[in-house]
């Protein structure tokens, strides 16, 4: 049985990609920062009729991520789905965002798909199949004012999955991306949530998630279930000569003729 790590796989779309490829006969490793989420994710995975491996890790954190990988190397974990997930956002005026802020982002949304890419990739190289997909964001096709440290590190994120493309083109492992739009995932939804930056004075949150979905031509927000059912389908056999794609599933945010 082959084997996924999906990172940032505790809520939202991580946590739908990992039931998704669960569903398609996989064991699923479960990383994100806290325990109890994951333990939620789990007990989800194993309604799917898999098992799912917490592992607690804070991917801004280069330590934790070598350890991470230390301990699935040394348990004899075969990873041959890596889905490079997990990311951080905050919507913000470029002269608010310090140094601080900049490095936190580089470090989870870029450098830890990095890490993940360097370890576990040759080894999928070396046993002739392997799938990689980073999740990127429309936000990287498009950057906007609203997202000057975040956008940046998507677009990077699009650049590795090309470079990788090209690296490891004709090995039987595949690279590609997808480009989310805005989906009610926690990210969007939590108390604290972005839909607090988009909301209007006195605007109540599912009026102001429902005014964000109303301007992309879909006309709505997307769900995880949505966005996890692309991922699946990059991770699959059926996917084999899809490599090096980009793929918006973003209600048709950003259109490009290409």
């Amino acid at each position: 049985m082959r084997t996924a790590l999906v990172t940032g796989s505790s809520r939202g779309v991580g946590r739908a990609t990992a039931l998704v490829l669960t569903r398609a006969g996989l064991d699923v490793v479960l990383t994100a920062r806290g325990r109890a989420d994951l333990e939620d994710a789990a007990a989800a995975v194993a309604d799917a009729g898999g098992e799912g491996r917490i592992e607690t890790c804070d991917f801004g954190d280069p330590e934790a991520v070598q350890a991470l990988l230390d301990r699935l190397e040394e348990d004899g974990v075969a990873v041959d789905v890596l889905v490079n997930n997990v990311g951080i956002a905050r919507m913000a005026r470029f002269e608010d965002v310090d140094d601080s802020e900049w490095t936190a982002n580089w470090e989870v949304n870029v450098m830890s798909a990095v890490r993940c890419g360097r370890r576990l990739i040759p080894p999928m190289v070396e046993r002739g199949w392997g799938r990689v997909v980073n999740v990127s964001s429309s936000a990287g096709k498009r950057p906007s004012a609203k997202w000057p440290a975040y956008a940046p590190t998507k677009a990077a994120l699009q650049a590795l999955t090309i470079v990788w493309a090209d690296t490891y083109g004709g090995t039987g492992v595949t690279v590609n991306a997808v480009c989310p739009g805005p989906v009610r995932t926690p990210m969007w939804t939590a108390a604290d949530g972005l839909w607090r930056e988009v909301a209007r004075e006195g605007e109540e949150k599912e009026a102001a998630l429902e005014r964000v979905g109303e301007k992309l031509p879909a006309g709505r927000m997307g769900e995880p279930e949505e966005v996890a059912a692309a991922i699946g389908f990059l991770c699959s056999e059926e996917a084999a000569w899809v490599h090096g794609a980009v793929l918006s599933v973003d209600g048709g945010n950003i259109g490009f003729v290409v």
